[in-house]
């Protein structure tokens, strides 16, 4: 859980890091992954190119921690879950209370919009997120085998990239809280059909 800057020398890092994230996603929001460098990015954040790797190790690494900080929100609301909800339910039921907020979506637009997301970038990111999900289930299923964890938390991450595609079909140019509804909407759809085995209320009738 990230905490809040108790000095001036912290809250200048912080602001300074904030300043790299936002020039990486105007950067992103341009199309230019592909031909992007460190300097450019440090430059447009008015830091020098040292400065950026005090703060992240790759470009690959502020992309994912730009991508990772705006869900901590719904890493505590899924932690506070009863034990005994089953882990599909427990995450729906989390998203009601910490939905993925409009920060996570501008980046996933901004990725899209540089027409990269396959870009190897990109898919490490979402291997990122996978290895985060997998974290708060072993702090939840202390007995599951290394098996059920990284099939339940692939599964989680598909239903994740599955609700992105539906909802970049219409495009989006700015992330307003009805575009974020939507994705949480289809996002809690998702879930809802795995826990229920794919199985719509229609085809049990």
């Amino acid at each position: 859980m990230t905490t809040q800057p108790s000095t001036r020398r912290e809250l200048n890092k912080a602001r300074t890091r904030e300043r790299l994230l936002e020039a990486l996603r105007a950067q992103l929001s341009r199309g230019s992954l592909e031909s992007m460098t460190v300097e450019e990015v440090a430059e447009a954040a008015g830091v020098s190119r040292r400065t950026f790797f005090n703060y992240f190790t790759s470009l690959e690494a502020a992309l994912a921690e730009g991508m990772s900080v705006p869900i901590e929100g719904m890493s505590e609301a899924f932690r506070a879950r009863p034990a005994e909800e089953v882990p599909l339910v427990a995450m729906d039921q989390a998203l009601q209370v910490a939905p993925i907020p409009r920060d996570l979506l501008s980046w996933i637009a901004a990725v899209k919009c540089s027409g990269l997301e396959r870009h190897s970038v990109a898919v490490n990111v979402w291997a990122y997120h996978q290895e985060w999900f997998e974290g708060l289930l072993r702090e939840r299923l202390p007995r599951a085998s290394d098996l059920a964890v990284t099939t339940l938390a692939g599964t989680v991450m598909a239903i994740f990239e599955a609700a992105e595609r539906h909802w970049m079909q219409t495009p989006v140019d700015i992330v307003d809280d009805r575009a974020a509804a939507d994705f949480n909407d289809l996002l809690r759809q998702g879930l809802q059909l795995a826990a229920a085995g794919w199985v719509t209320p229609a085809e049990t009738t």
